[in-house]
Parts: C-alpha cells; structure tokens; sequence
C-alpha cells in the first residue's frame, strides 16, 4: 500500500478511537436524560436526514479541490458537535434535535471523503487488503476505546464522567485534523454529474443500490437500540464497555480471518455465512431480553458480520471500477449514501411509528426480527454480482 493508503488507515484508527469513546455513549447520555426510546429514535432520524446533505455538499467541495479537504471539515465538525455537547452540558436536550443534524453534517463529511480516498489511495489489487487491515485496526481501537470511556464513567457520580470522555474525544478530533495535514492528493477540478449521483446507473449499481438499502434498514439503528437495552438490562455503563470490547476482539479478528481465508471465488459463499450469522445473533433476543441473550447477540454478530461487509465494501469500487467510472467515484459515493440514509430514515420511522400506536418497548422485539432480517435480503442481491465477486473488473 503506498504512503497515503497507510496514513489513512492511522486516521481510520484514531477516528475509530474517537467515535468508541465517546459514540455509543451519547445515545446512552440523551436516554439517561429523557428515557424516551422515540426521542432518542428522533435525534437518531435527524442524523439520517442530514447526512446526505452533507455528502452532497461536500462531494461538491471535492470534486472542485479534493477529499482531503471534506474529511477535514468533517473532522471539524465533529469537533465542533462534542464542543457543543460540553458547552451545553444537561441542557444538551433542549438541543437534541440541533445536535443531531450537526451530527449528520459530520457524518457525511468524513466519510463521503473516507470512501473516496479509499478508492485513490487502492487499487483492485490490494483493495480487499485495505479494507482487511482497516476492519482489523479499527477493531482494536473500537476495543480499547469503549471499555476505556467505561471506566471513566463509571469512576464518578453524575454526568462528570461523560464530561471528561467527550473532552478527550474532542481533543482527539483536533489531532486529526492536525494527521490530515499529512495527507497529498492532487485536485479533481471537476463539476459535480447531478445525474449520476441521484441515478441507478449500470446494471451492477442497481445491485449495490437495492443492497444498500437493505443494509440501511439494519445498520446504525440496532446499534443504539442494542446498548440502550444492554444499559436498562445491567444498569451499568461498564457492562456496556465490557460487551462493546467482547465484540471488537472479535470482529477485529473476523477481519484478520476473512483476509486470510477468503479468496475470490469463496466471496459469494462468504456473504451468505456473514448474513445468516448476523440473522442468527438476533433470534435470542426476539426470544428474551437478557444479559446471556444480549452476550449472545454480541459475539454471533460481531463475529459474523465482517464476512459480509468486506465482500459489500470491496464490491461497491470493484463496480465502480468494473464500469471504468473512476472519475464520478464521488457521485458513486452519494449516490450510495442517499440510499443507505434512506433505508435508515424508513427503518427509524417505522420503529417511531410503532412506538407510537402500541406505547411499549415490548414491540422491539418484533422491530429487532424484522430490521435482523434486512441484511439477508442485502446478501441475497450482493450474491448476484458473480463477475465482481470472484475478481472480473473488465468491463462487461
């Protein structure tokens, strides 16, 4: 990999650092504050609508300069959102859908830039290697960070602990911006292609598009829907930092596994025992909310879900590659994350939805098997990328 592919993996790591610290616990800080499941679903969906604004925003930005410049702001942003968080302190709920949209903007930002510096920085020859050494790194860090914040946490009374985490957070997000300095890439200088970033385009790419989707509705969602059961389960955030660490060591090592084991023409094969893993975590939950249940769902999933994720993130540029549209990458970006917002703000306003008319969280067991199943759904129309899969990048 060349210099630039490796500077970005230290930020990936550091980021991932960052966002452990502090990012499973900022839904736990708002729940703790409102214990209402449909506001923290709300300030959730804010950041779902605003994150493909920013993707288009600052794909623009770096279409004209480059993506450097949108993972900086990014950055920034983020900065800027734990800044507000320690500025506001208790009153941050006042604030909580604000919050939630600045949250977007930083999303969007980092990781439109993160995708498209993946793709310069990679190649069809090393890119399923990067994203190996990325899920692996990023596994450590996701494993440090948490248990890390947890502790602090727990070591003092009220929201002190909180305090302090997103304080170092926030310092972390500064240095970054400071590594992105180190960061070279030559200038796109080019217009945004409207059409491409909002259109299904080649055939393949509607694949990508449906599987996506599908990912959306799961993703992000039953993340936070998880740690806030893990926290009213065992009533301590050291649990939750216990659990998150469990997971990383094994997702981290799930990376280094499918690296390793899975060549080309196992990739379809891969896809399937990631998703029906995945599918599988969930069902002891469905069945009963538990400390054993929920320890179960943490290891199957985390252990599982690495084989389909590095088959979804390689195909989506072998694709773009495949159809030698290296140049509209960014808009190939947006595009994408259009569509996984999009299956993000149907997962959350069902779940809104359903709280709404039945006023219990019992319903989130019937929610947490239906969004469980979406990513079966995602592998099944991954699989029919055959040519991609198994290492053809020719044009069709």
């Amino acid at each position: 990999m060349c210099r630039e592919a490796k500077i970005l993996l230290i930020v990936s790591a550091l980021f991932t650092f960052a966002m452990g610290l502090s990012g499973i616990f900022i839904n736990v800080f708002f729940w703790k504050e409102t214990n209402s499941f449909i506001i923290i679903v709300l300030y959730n969906l804010m950041h779902y609508i605003t994150t493909p604004i920013a993707f288009i925003s600052s794909g623009a930005l770096a279409k004209k300069k480059n993506g450097i410049w949108s993972l900086r702001l990014g950055l920034l942003i983020y900065a800027i959102f734990f800044g507000m968080i320690l500025f506001a302190g208790a009153r941050g709920i006042w604030y909580i859908y604000l919050l939630g949209a600045v949250y977007g903007l930083a999303t969007g930002c980092y990781w439109l830039a993160f995708n498209t510096l993946a793709f310069d920085f990679t190649g069809t020859n090393n890119r399923d290697t990067f994203n190996g050494f990325n899920g692996s790194c990023a596994g450590i860090a996701a494993a440090a960070a948490p248990i890390t914040s947890a502790y602090i946490i727990s070591s003092f009374s009220g929201s002190k602990g909180y305090n302090i985490v997103f304080t170092i957070t926030l310092a972390l997000f500064i240095l970054l911006i400071f590594i992105s300095l180190l960061l070279k890439c030559k200038n796109y200088g080019s217009k945004l292609n409207w059409n491409m970033a909002v259109g299904r385009n080649c055939e393949e790419w509607s694949i990508i598009r449906k599987t996506t989707i599908f990912w959306g509705i799961r993703d992000v969602t039953i993340v936070f829907i998880i740690n806030i059961l893990i926290i009213e389960t065992t009533k301590s955030e050291m649990s939750l930092g216990k659990l998150t660490l469990i997971a990383a060591l094994l997702s981290s090592a799930a990376y280094v596994l499918v690296q390793k084991i899975i060549k080309p023409p196992k990739r379809r094969l891969a896809i399937l025992i990631g998703t029906l893993g995945s599918f599988a975590a969930i069902l002891g939950i469905v069945y009963k909310v538990s400390y054993v249940t929920l320890l179960g769902y943490t290891m199957i999933d985390a252990f599982f879900l690495p084989f389909f994720l590095i088959q979804f993130s390689s195909s989506t540029f072998n694709v773009i590659n495949r159809a030698h549209d290296e140049d509209l990458r960014i808009e190939y970006m947006i595009n994408k994350d259009i569509v996984i917002n999009a299956g993000r703000i149907i997962s959350a306003a069902i779940l809104v939805i359903l709280l709404l008319i039945f006023n219990d969280t019992s319903i989130l067991k019937v929610y947490l098997l239906f969004i469980g199943l979406a990513p079966v759904a995602a592998g099944f129309f991954l699989r029919k990328l055959k040519a991609v899969l198994e290492g053809d990048c020719s044009k069709n």
